[in-house]
């Protein structure tokens, strides 16, 4: 979400090998390991007010009575919720990485507003960036940077700067990026890297990778999702 820092999503890959010989400079796609981490409500960020939605932090203080009831499992996780207060679970990587992502299932909103998709974070510089193949009811703020196409799909780029907000090393002003599908999907697979070279052309540079999760992030309603996420 735009303006938001959280997120992440699932995915699945299927490799089938052929009896027939292989050109030896034939390219090998590489695959990254089972994941090895995942984003809780209860995680330490806390967040940021933003124009779209009441402040709320990253640990989720259910002050106004909200649930979200999230379970990691070992091939993805579930979802779901009822809070007017702003969360972001998934599961995913860390460090991240420029690798294919594939997430499969359901995610439904039933009031409110939400997004699916690849949300990750890197340092030097600082960047808190979204790749969304999903997002409800969301108004992007900062600036169009153009689009890529991936997937079988355009995605819409954005900047904005957040300044004196919340980050994963403390307080600090930082660039978000984000990718946002035109036409929403709750299956297929992400190819990180078409992302990463179109923020680069458009001057949009990445650092160091933090963590890296396929997450769902929604606030002011209620919903489900059941995702599977794989290499």
């Amino acid at each position: 979400m735009v303006a938001f820092s959280r997120i992440v999503a699932g995915l699945s890959v299927i490799a089938a090998s052929l009896a027939a010989p292989t050109d030896p400079a034939e390219k090998k796609v590489e695959t990254r390991d089972a994941y090895n981490f995942f984003l809780g409500p209860d995680h330490p960020l806390s967040r940021r007010s933003v124009t779209r939605r009441s402040n709320t932090n990253y640990n989720q203080d259910y002050t106004t009575g909200g649930t979200v009831n999230f379970t990691p499992a070992t091939n993805g996780f579930s979802l779901n919720w009822n809070t007017q207060q702003d969360f972001v679970v998934g599961v995913g990587w860390n460090p991240g990485s420029n690798l294919p992502i594939t997430h499969s299932g359901t995610f439904n909103v039933a009031s409110g507003l939400g997004s699916l998709g690849v949300y990750g974070w890197t340092t030097n510089p600082l960047v808190e960036y979204y790749i969304m193949d999903t997002n409800v009811g969301i108004s992007t703020g900062g600036s169009q940077k153009g689009t890529v196409s991936s997937d079988g799909g355009t995605y819409a780029i954005w900047e904005n700067t957040r300044v004196n907000e919340p980050s994963i090393i403390g307080t600090a002003t930082f660039n978000q990026y984000i990718s946002i599908r035109n036409g929403a999907r709750t299956n297929g697979t992400i190819t990180v890297q078409n992302h990463f070279d179109a923020w680069a052309a458009a001057g949009l540079h990445l650092g160091t990778m933090n963590y890296q999760v396929i997450a769902v992030e929604s606030w002011s309603g209620s919903g489900s999702a059941q995702q599977s996420v794989s290499n």
